[in-house]
């Protein structure tokens, strides 16, 4: 008589197990999506003066040129002189980011296989939407930071954060075709958990993706 009422908790317990699970997955899928918009309003957000590693804009300067005078030399070069400018202003060096620049931050739990740093499957469709936004800006710079919890060794979680970074910058660029200079691989560790949390809690393993905005 035991036997049925076993069979009926463990029932019960699997489908509680179930329900559980079910609902944290819609919770982290609801969280993607809202950290993917804001990735996308950082992105498309205008930029807080010129382009990193650029040249500041100089003012422009027009020549007088009267009616029925020839123009000079310097004044028909004058297009030229200034679409070689434009061409200029556009190039940027994403490797020359200084330290005080204004970014924009965005944090994924991207997930890795266990103890290293190759992405696992389940946030293979995660960093697939995260490329389709960089590809849409290509004139945004991001750094791309590796976090880890304060759990094992420090000099073992840096190494693993930088690891990591590069991984996650390498899939994005291979697989997605996201040019790999705009992305900055960082390495952080241990050294800048979440605030108001436990450094040793699970939560501080994450990637920040930050969208350079001056």
């Amino acid at each position: 008589m035991k036997a049925p009422v076993n069979i009926g908790l463990s029932t019960v317990m699997a489908a509680l197990v179930a329900s559980f699970v079910g609902i944290s997955t819609a919770y982290a899928a609801d969280d993607d999506a809202a950290k993917l918009k804001e990735l996308e309003r950082a992105l498309s957000a205008p930029k807080d003066g010129a382009q990193i590693g650029s040249p500041k804009a100089k003012p422009r300067t027009r020549a007088i040129v009267f009616d029925n005078e020839p123009a000079p030399a310097a004044a028909a070069s004058e297009p030229a002189k200034a679409a070689a400018a434009a061409t200029a202003s556009t190039v940027f060096d994403c490797a020359a980011i200084p330290p005080d620049a204004k970014m924009v931050s965005v944090d994924f739990a991207i997930q890795f296989n266990v103890g290293s740093a190759t992405v696992s499957p389940a946030s293979e469709t995660t960093l697939g939407q995260i490329a389709k936004i960089l590809a849409l800006s290509p004139d945004h710079c991001v750094v791309v930071e590796g976090h880890t919890d304060a759990t094992g060794n420090a000099d073992r979680n840096m190494a693993l954060s930088r690891d990591r970074a590069n991984s996650v910058v390498n899939y994005i660029a291979d697989k997605n075709g996201v040019d790999r200079k705009r992305l900055v691989p960082v390495g952080k560790g241990q050294t800048d958990t979440m605030k108001n949390l436990d450094p040793r809690d699970p939560k501080n393993r994450r990637v920040v993706f930050k969208v350079v905005t001056g």
